[in-house]
Formats: C-alpha cells, structure tokens, sequence
C-alpha cells in the first residue's frame, strides 16, 4: 500500500506532466498562430503591391497610343494582374478566418484546461492534508475512536470529491489531447489547401498574362512611332524650303539679339572668309549655315 507521501509524489509528477502538456500546447500553438499571423499580413501587403503594378501598368497602357500592340499588351496584363490579386485577397481571408482564427481560440483552451488541472489537484491536495491528519490521529491517540472514525469520515468525502475532479480532469484531458491533434491538422489542411487553390489559380491567370506579353509585336510599334516620325521629318523639311522666318522658327532662333551664339560665331567667321561665292543666292547660303550648324552641334556633342 502506497504511504501518504508517495501518493503526493505520484500526484505531483502528473500534475507536473498534464502541466507540460498543457504549456507545450500553448507555446507551440501560439507560435504558429503568431507565424501564420504574419504569413497572412506579408500575403496581405504582397496583395497591395500586386494591385498597384496592375495599375501603373494600366495607366501606361491607357496612356500609349501609339504602340497598338503594347497599348493592348499592358492593358490587358494589368486586368489579369488585377485577377490574381482578387484571388490572393481571397487567400488572406482564408488565412485569417479559417487558420490563424481557429489556432487563435487555443489561447483560451489552454486556460481551462490548466484551470481543470488545478481544481483537480486542489481536490487532492486536500485529499492528501486529510490522510495525513488521520495517521497523526492513529498514532497519536489510537484508543481515541471517535475522532479517528471524525477523520474517516472527512477523508471518505474528500477521496471521493478528489475522485471525481480527476475524472474529470481525465475526460477534459483527453477531449484536450484528442481535439488539439484534429484541429492542427484540420488548420494545415485547410492553409495547404488554401495555397493550392490560389497557385492554380494564379498559375492559369500567369499563363495567360504571359500569352499577353508575347502578343507585343515590336516591328509594327517600331513601324507605328517611324510612320509618325516621318510626318515630324516631312514637317521639318517643308518648313525648311519656306520663307526665312519660318525656317527660324523650325530651328528655334529669332531675330538680331535673340540668336544664338553657335549661329552669331559661324555668321561672322563666313564674313572673313574670302573665298566663299558672294553670288550665291540668299537661300542656299541659309541652308549651309543650318548645314554648318547641326555639323558644328554633332562635333560638340562628340566631344
């Protein structure tokens, strides 16, 4: 038969081993709630990133019109960019409610399970303190029946009391040990496939932005912006065979004090130039002036 005080070392090694149950569930629970937690926040901000790409690409499209197949290029990868986005929003909402909202309650579970372990052991304390008065009374005072049979009888109400706590505590134990296996496994589930849905999901819409930027056809924008430049450059040579003015508008100079330094220096060195051919009309020497000019710019730009 076990003595009073090796009850109270077996009662204290399982109150110490539900104890480190208990407090494992609650450190590693509140470790990956707190982990998933940020998971779902990173997702949350990867969401708002991938929205603002879809816009500033969007806003370029709209804002090209000249380059057709880039135009509809940006357009619509910023629509399918947009897409993966309304599917990652639905990825966070499921991590939040579904993952980190489930693992979050074992905060509270692990709180009551402690709080049945210390009404137990509390019982059976009181269990111990009571046996231990009843040997002090048989050995102290063995012909003393009627306070041995008082002890007795406290001892049978508290063993039976303490009985029941521990049942209890081995019922709540159990739901506590059974419960917290189906729901971890039930939340990983629930985040993998959360993951999967999301990834197939992107995967598809990836491919098809992909197929959307394979459609950009550089030849024909290449072609659109020439076209459109050699309308400037016809422009420019039209205005060239015109009247003086017009000319100086084209290149950007005025008149007497507005011109510029490059045209007032290459002027006066044709003055003291001896040989050149003072019968050349007026127009041919203003087109070799701009031809001395762009030379003169390209040779500063080189240097």
């Amino acid at each position: 038969m076990f003595s009073t005080d090796n009850l109270s070392k077996v009662h204290s090694e399982q109150y110490k081993f539900i104890q480190e149950r208990i407090s494992g569930v609650e450190k590693h629970f509140g470790n990956i709630c707190t982990t998933l937690g940020s998971y779902a926040r990173k997702t949350a901000k990867l969401r708002d990133k991938g929205d603002e790409l879809s816009k500033v690409l969007s806003d370029y499209g709209e804002f090209e019109t000249l380059n057709k197949s880039l135009r509809s290029a940006l357009c619509e990868v910023g629509d399918t960019l947009a897409a993966v986005q309304d599917y990652r929003n639905v990825e966070v909402e499921r991590l939040e409610t579904k993952v980190v909202g489930e693992l979050s309650l074992y905060g509270g579970i692990c709180k009551t399970a402690r709080e049945e372990l210390g009404t137990c052991f509390k019982f059976r304390q009181q269990e111990m303190n009571i046996r231990r008065n009843l040997e002090k009374t048989r050995n102290r005072h063995p012909q003393n029946r009627q306070q041995i049979v008082i002890a007795e009888t406290k001892l049978q109400k508290s063993t039976q009391e303490a009985r029941r706590a521990c049942q209890n505590l081995e019922e709540q134990m159990d739901q506590f040990e059974q419960r917290k296996v189906s729901d971890l496994k039930k939340t990983l589930k629930e985040f993998v496939q959360t993951e999967l849905a999301f990834h197939a999901k992107a995967l598809e819409l990836y491919t098809k932005a992909y197929g959307q930027i394979s459609d950009i056809d550089e030849e024909d924008d290449l072609e659109a912006f020439r076209n459109a430049r050699d309308v400037f450059d016809a422009e420019f040579r039209n205005a060239l065979k015109g009247d003086p003015s017009g000319r100086a508008e084209v290149l950007g100079v005025g008149k007497g004090p507005s011109l510029s330094p490059v045209i007032k220096s290459s002027r006066e060195r044709k003055k003291t130039r001896k040989k050149r051919d003072i019968t050349k009309s007026t127009e041919k020497l203003q087109i070799e002036d701009y031809e001395e000019i762009n030379e003169e710019e390209l040779s500063s730009d080189d240097d």
